[in-house]
């Protein structure tokens, strides 16, 4: 009877050259984003130019179109009044007309050609920011792959008995690091990273605007550049609060999760109400860190899936323990059910579980839900 074992060295083998694979395609799709994002530069730079450029060619027509009507006037003049006027000032007045319809029907097809190179670069700007978008989404899909064959298949050899349990869940702690990698690396890319690229655009024209306008306007574009810098420093402030909140090791858990509770509060419609008695004290670094995520995942799932109003959130830490409860008003569901992509939950309890603490989510449809956590305080100390 044949053998049913598995190899752990043959799936090594199998792991290493999907990998090497894998990895071979990511860098093919990253090169086609960089390609392409360079691409979007160059062209918005163009574009930049070509804008100049037909502001200029309208301004010109306008004059042209002014000195054509004159000349035509003129004309008109002289051509009632045909004896009154000498040859060469007949001669002249016509010539005069006729240079103007030149110019003008010169200026005139010049606007038509930038007014279709322009199109063609947006155009083209579209696409290249288009492929910009997907090769970024497909880095992102790769990504997830690459970290969990790196990751939880490594282990397949050692645990296949479990290996159910681990893909399921190691897959979607992955993904949701991956999908927070997404969300910050789009936050980046569609803020700061933007801003600093137009900014870079707008520094390489300074030159050209000062030696065409003139140093004053050259100071405008220099103080509107600033304005970008100081949108994008704020911006970069703000991700890096959201990636870990430096008033957590600064000022403690009770402060930051004053000023977090207080933002959402005021950047959503839901009402947030937070109790935390006399509690002040410094906790150990993990336990603040867990603390704090523990309360970020009850509101955002509160804000998310729950469609609630109103969200309570009482914090009491007492000498021995902290009792966390967080209540909302929201849709509820059926604890009995295992519900898809409910990896929020999830994380939770096995957040909870390190913590040698205990969670209890009492919840009904169409009743709202309530989140109670227990965690020994005397088990985390001395712990960083």
């Amino acid at each position: 009877m044949a053998s049913n074992k598995i190899d752990p060295a043959v799936l090594d083998a199998i792991l290493n050259k999907t990998i090497e694979t894998v990895n071979q395609s990511k860098n093919k799709i990253f090169d086609i984003g960089e390609h392409s994002q360079h691409e979007f530069q160059e062209l918005s730079k163009e574009l930049l130019l070509i804008k100049e450029e037909l502001q200029n060619v309208i301004k010109s027509l306008e004059r042209l179109k002014k000195e054509d009507r004159f000349a035509r006037a003129k004309l008109v003049k002289v051509s009632k009044h045909f004896h009154e006027y000498g040859e060469q000032e007949i001669r002249d007045a016509y010539e005069k007309a006729s240079h103007i319809q030149v110019k003008l029907s010169v200026e005139q097809q010049r606007l038509v050609q930038l007014q279709d190179k322009k199109n063609d670069i947006e155009r083209r700007l579209e696409y290249f920011r288009v492929t910009n978008q997907k090769a970024g989404s497909f880095i992102g899909q790769i990504s997830t792959v690459l970290s969990y064959l790196n990751g939880e298949l490594r282990q397949v050899g050692a645990a296949i008995q479990d290996a159910q349990r681990r893909q399921e869940f190691g897959l979607q702690i992955i993904e949701a690091q991956e999908e927070e990698r997404r969300r910050v690396s789009r936050e980046i890319h569609d803020g700061p990273a933007q801003m600093l690229a137009n900014v870079l655009v707008r520094s390489q024209l300074i030159e050209r605007i000062f030696e065409k306008k003139g140093k004053e306007a050259a100071f405008k574009e220099i103080k509107e550049m600033r304005v970008l810098i100081e949108e994008a420093l704020q911006e970069v402030r703000r991700l890096i609060y959201d990636l870990r909140p430096m008033a957590l090791d600064d000022l403690g858990l009770i402060p930051t999760l004053k000023k977090y509770l207080n933002r959402i509060n005021n950047e959503s419609r839901t009402e947030i109400y937070f109790d935390h008695g006399d509690g002040q004290q410094r906790l150990p670094v993990r336990l603040e860190i867990a603390i704090f995520r523990l309360v970020q995942e009850a509101v955002q799932n509160s804000l998310k899936h729950a469609d609630a109003t109103e969200i309570e959130v009482d914090l009491e830490i007492e000498k021995q323990n902290i009792h966390l409860k967080v209540k909302d008003n929201g849709i509820g569901f059926n604890t009995n059910e295992r519900k898809e992509n409910s990896f929020g939950i999830i994380g939770m309890k096995e957040r909870v579980e390190l913590l040698n603490g205990k969670i209890e989510i009492q919840s009904t449809p169409n009743k709202g839900t309530y989140i109670l956590i227990d965690i020994p305080i005397h088990e985390q100390e001395g712990t960083t």
